[in-house]
């Protein structure tokens, strides 16, 4: 196991599970001495909302505090990783699927026990040692034949132990911004949305993570194919029209080209992905394309924004194994690096 964490210094831990008891997800929040009660009221609150939504029987164990980050980044989440071979990641999906979304993402998969994969960068590139040019990884080794979940998003799927006491990530609030740590009423025009911002960091140690920004910070080193990219759950469904076109299961690579999610071998474009801080569009690749509205997982939240979880969060969660609700009513088709939210100015 992979344990990739903030350097948050929590001194006392004390203990706070919160959960409604009418689901079976339980997210257990060690937090630091002295944490404002409303701060924690907010963590509370989001926790709310993704267990009001997964019905999984597990237990997710979540460091929260308050530090210094970097300039503009609002929240940054540390999830610990595991890592299991493609096929048996793909069985326990398979196993797990009980809706519509989950079964026809399962049916979308490939039946190999290795990935083809569109990728960049690294010192094996047939261009030239960490070329930006596209090449297929089809020679089977780790990249292509196993999977790196979160711990949270194991637990769902059976592969690990259900509640244990090891950490599945810390969330690292910045303390120099103004918070509305209620947003029932509304977000103040000059504070950002507590409890959105909890909801979001606490989606991606629940699994909405992507290897392609660890390819992104190391895409031009000399490396092999398979030293800094491990393929992440949300991966499965990441495409483009060049992978489409070359019939590879995947687009792993860090580029401004359009990344989308499709549970159709790419057939379909459900919505579309960032690409990457380094080489894509400024943002990193474990979110939805930035500004385009489409759920909790935008990278950027803006003052005044009041952020909820969206049909489109509900069905990636779906598909990467947690188990959701599906309403009958939306169309079927239509870190190693900290996952990192940031500030954006309103559109006008």
């Amino acid at each position: 196991m992979k344990n990739i964490k903030k350097s948050l210094k929590i001194a006392t831990l004390l203990v706070c599970a919160y959960a409604s008891s009418a689901q079976a997800l339980v997210i257990h929040f060690n937090y630091a001495t002295g944490m404002d009660p409303t701060a924690l009221a907010g963590f509370q609150a989001a926790a709310t909302r993704w267990t009001d939504i997964l019905r999984d029987n597990v237990q997710v164990n979540l460091n929260i505090g308050f530090t210094a980050l970097g300039a503009g980044i609002l929240g940054s989440t540390g999830s610990t990783k595991v890592t299991y071979s493609y096929d048996a990641y793909r069985n326990a999906l398979a196993a797990d699927a009980i809706g519509v979304y989950d079964q026809a993402a399962v049916a979308g998969l490939s039946k190999s026990s290795c990935l083809n994969v569109v990728m960049n960068g690294t010192g094996v590139n047939p261009a030239g040692v960490g070329s930006g040019a596209l090449f297929l990884d089809n020679n089977c080794n780790a990249n292509n034949n196993t999977i790196r979940p979160t711990l949270a998003n194991a637990r769902a799927l059976g592969l690990t132990a259900a509640v244990d006491s090891r950490v599945d990530g810390s969330i690292s609030f910045s303390n120099l911004f103004t918070w509305d740590f209620n947003a029932a009423d509304g977000v103040d025009a000059n504070a950002y949305d507590f409890v959105g911002v909890a909801t979001h960091e606490i989606g991606h140690a629940l699994g909405f993570i992507s290897g392609v920004d660890i390819l992104d910070g190391n895409r031009a080193g000399n490396y092999s194919d398979a030293a800094f990219t491990y393929i992440a759950p949300t991966d499965l469904y990441r495409c483009s029209d060049v992978s489409k076109g070359a019939g590879a299961d995947l687009d792993f690579s860090a580029d401004t080209r359009t990344k989308y999610f499709s549970l159709d071998k790419c057939n379909t474009t459900l919505a579309t992905f960032s690409t990457g801080v380094a080489f894509g569009d400024g943002r990193q690749a474990s979110h939805w394309k930035d500004n385009a509205g489409y759920g909790i997982m935008d990278p950027t939240a803006g003052k005044g924004e009041v952020m909820t979880i969206s049909a489109l969060d509900r069905k990636m969660f779906d598909v990467i194994g947690w188990n959701v609700p599906e309403p009958g009513s939306i169309a079927l088709f239509g870190l190693g690096l900290a996952a990192l939210f940031g500030m954006r100015k309103r559109n006008a």
